[in-house]
């Protein structure tokens, strides 16, 4: 179904953090439909970003997550949150695949340590490093670079 020109398309993430923060939007002002959008993990995920505001978000999500309904959790932060624009970059989860598994788990065994820890050491190894690591257990040149994909050169 396409969207006339000029209509409003309902509120999104950004309209509901707007609305806590330097706008100051009551709960009221949003219709039903816009009410049952708000996400209060979400709208925690992103107030959670500025830091100015992340010690505070951390100590409400105990009650914002299960506890508050929606509602009470919006009038939370309308009330607590400052009435002030700033600026929130949104901070990427760490890729987990970012290396091979095998080569995860020759790191693993190679310096003893976890895969969890294997995978710190990978960001730290550059390609002269693995190539010379994995060719001491045996692997051959193109095992060795299909494996060392994405270590730094």
């Amino acid at each position: 179904m396409a969207v006339k020109k000029g209509a409003t398309q309902g509120a999104t993430i950004f309209d509901f953090i707007d609305g806590v923060t330097h706008k100051k939007k009551e709960w009221s002002s949003y219709s039903d439909i816009d009410q049952k959008r708000f996400a209060p993990f979400i709208v925690n995920r992103w107030l959670s970003m500025r830091q100015d505001f992340t010690e505070l978000i951390n100590e409400f999500q105990t009650y914002t997550i299960g506890l508050l309904r929606p509602k009470e959790t919006y009038r939370l932060y309308y009330e607590f949150l400052p009435a002030s624009k700033g600026f929130a970059k949104y901070i990427k989860g760490k890729k987990d695949d970012t290396y091979s598994d095998k080569l995860i788990a020759q790191i693993a065994e190679h310096y003893q340590v976890s895969k969890a820890e294997a995978a710190d050491y990978a960001e730290l190894l550059d390609q002269s490093a693995c190539t010379r690591m994995l060719a001491l257990y045996g692997y051959t040149d193109a095992e060795i670079k299909t494996m060392s994909k994405g270590i730094r050169k």
